[in-house]
């Protein structure tokens, strides 16, 4: 089997051709250098995760990987066109409480924002720089758990309250901040690829 990692041949001195096998150590190969795998192909085919097929004989495997960083770069790139869906939508829901697609999309939202919003405070020195980001964090969690566990109870008033009472201002804050947090990341990856 032909093994690809971002578009380089590479040998990790795997032997066997079970493919779970191999996607195990490629997985631990690739935590070990702090990526994430975004993307894999068998003989030239995408395969999502979820449906591997584990019996298939593979001639060529293919995977493109990440950084957290840079996985956090692209998010901090979407996040203004992002918002303004998540507000388009909280518009549109006060008119009608009852669409539920809307409210799902709004909560899925949160969730990808509050992993943005933790990933900078775990993976950057933006709480350093800026002294007020702890506790801005600590209350965008706080009220993502909110959103979450009314979204469980199938309280989707309360959803709704918390959005727009509480949620909302701080994606606010986010967006004022974002390029300044993008700013700061960039030149963080720069120096971590100068030292590399």
């Amino acid at each position: 089997m032909e093994i690809f990692i971002n578009g380089e041949k590479v040998s990790l001195g795997i032997r066997t051709t079970r493919l779970l096998n191999v996607l195990e150590k490629l997985e631990a190969n690739v935590i070990k250098h702090g990526e994430v795998i975004v993307e894999l192909k068998l003989d030239g085919e995408m395969v999502d995760g979820r449906a591997l097929p584990l019996n298939k004989k593979v001639r060529v495997l293919e995977l493109t990987t990440r950084s957290h960083r840079e996985i956090l770069i692209e998010s901090l790139y979407l996040l203004e066109s992002y918002s303004n869906k998540f507000f388009d939508n909280l518009d549109d829901i006060s008119e009608d409480e009852q669409d539920l697609s809307k409210v799902i999309e709004m909560v899925s939202f949160v969730e990808w924002v509050l992993g943005i919003v933790l990933s900078l405070k775990e993976a950057t020195a933006i709480d350093l720089l800026y002294t007020d980001y702890d506790e801005y964090a600590d209350d965008f969690k706080k009220y993502a758990e909110e959103v979450f566990e009314a979204f469980k109870k199938e309280e989707f008033g309360e959803v709704l309250e918390v959005l727009e009472g509480a949620v909302s201002p701080l994606v606010d804050d986010l967006l004022l901040n974002h390029k300044d947090y993008l700013r700061e990341v960039l030149k963080e990856e720069r120096r971590k690829k100068l030292l590399n």
